[in-house]
């Protein structure tokens, strides 16, 4: 789901909210000086990079709920404009997705991040072909409508949007995704929002394979 480039989300957080630490300690971080709350707090240890690995499922998901919003604008920032989905990959695609595939958006020769990088927070999903933020989708590859690879590589993006707007908002897709990363000590397969759209990925391959003759290869 997720990252060419690695982006520092303590520095994309400050400038995204000012109160993005405010869900870890009650002081906030000072929107015109960007000082850190006290290094006491987990807010404070985190402003300065320092937070611990051992830290818990529950700050995992608190510091997720901002970072995913922060990276959303980076990718927005970074990136042109996207396109709604064509006519064939809808055909493809809306038995199971339905009027989703008239309201996500994909940006294509997309400009991706390597890791979400914060402190300790860090998931590392390699080399990465695709990522998703809310209803966008950014691919790596320029676009190619009728190729089998990348309408399964879209399947499986769109369950991270169709999660999304199940959980109903950026932030708690964010909160839900490195919680879950945590969860399943983080081990990015083994996320269960990943396990879900790997799942699907797969029989959507099978599926697409008796429409495309030829064209499956399992993973």
């Amino acid at each position: 789901m997720l990252t060419s480039r690695k982006v520092n989300l303590i520095g994309a957080c400050l400038g995204f909210v000012t109160v993005g630490f405010g869900a870890f300690s009650n002081p906030t971080i000072n929107p015109e000086s960007h000082t850190c709350p006290d290094v006491q707090t987990i807010g404070g240890q985190i402003c300065r990079g320092q937070v611990p690995k051992e830290m818990p499922e529950e700050a995992w998901g608190q510091f997720g709920a901002v970072a995913y919003q922060a990276a959303a604008e980076v990718m927005r920032s970074n990136n042109s404009e996207p396109q709604p989905l064509t006519e064939t990959q809808k055909q493809y695609l809306r038995p199971h997705f339905g009027d989703l595939v008239d309201r996500v958006e994909v940006v294509y020769n997309a400009t991706l991040m390597e890791d979400w990088v914060a402190a300790s927070f860090k998931i590392n999903v390699g080399e990465s072909n695709a990522q998703v933020y809310g209803n966008t989708i950014y691919i790596k590859k320029e676009m190619n409508e009728k190729d089998f690879e990348q309408l399964v590589l879209l399947s499986h993006e769109l369950i991270h949007c169709q999660q999304h707007e199940q959980l109903g908002s950026l932030g708690n897709f964010g909160y839900h995704y490195f919680k879950e990363y945590k969860k399943a000590g983080e081990n990015y397969r083994n996320n269960q929002l990943e396990v879900e759209a790997f799942d699907f990925e797969k029989e959507f391959a099978e599926s697409l394979s008796k429409k495309m003759p030829g064209s499956y290869r399992p993973r």
